[in-house]
Formats: C-alpha cells, sequence, structure tokens
C-alpha cells in the first residue's frame, strides 16, 4: 500500500466512524459497520483476492 492508498482508506473509514459516531438511527450505525468493512476487505491485499 502506498501513501496515497493509506490516505484515501483514512478519509473513507474516518467518513464511516463519523456516521457511526454521530447518527443515532441504528440502520444508519449496521450500514456504516458494513461499509467500512467492505472498505477494508478491497484495501487488503489477501481478502480483496478472495472477494473477485
Amino acid at each position: 500500500m502506498t501513501q496515497d492508498d493509506l490516505k484515501t482508506l483514512g478519509i473513507a473509514l474516518g467518513i464511516c466512524y463519523a456516521a457511526y459516531k454521530f447518527v443515532g438511527n441504528p440502520m444508519v450505525k449496521g450500514a456504516a459497520v458494513a461499509v467500512g468493512a467492505v472498505v477494508v476487505a478491497k484495501k487488503v491485499p489477501y481478502l480483496s483476492a478472495s472477494l473477485a
């Protein structure tokens, strides 16, 4: 992973964390966790190969 990849990953996970932390709706919290998991799974090399 390059520094640009890590920056993009950090921004995406920061947005997911903000949605999880500051929105009171439990459905939005669940969606934020799910989206964060997919973002991480697509960026981690050994997980992205199994998703393809």
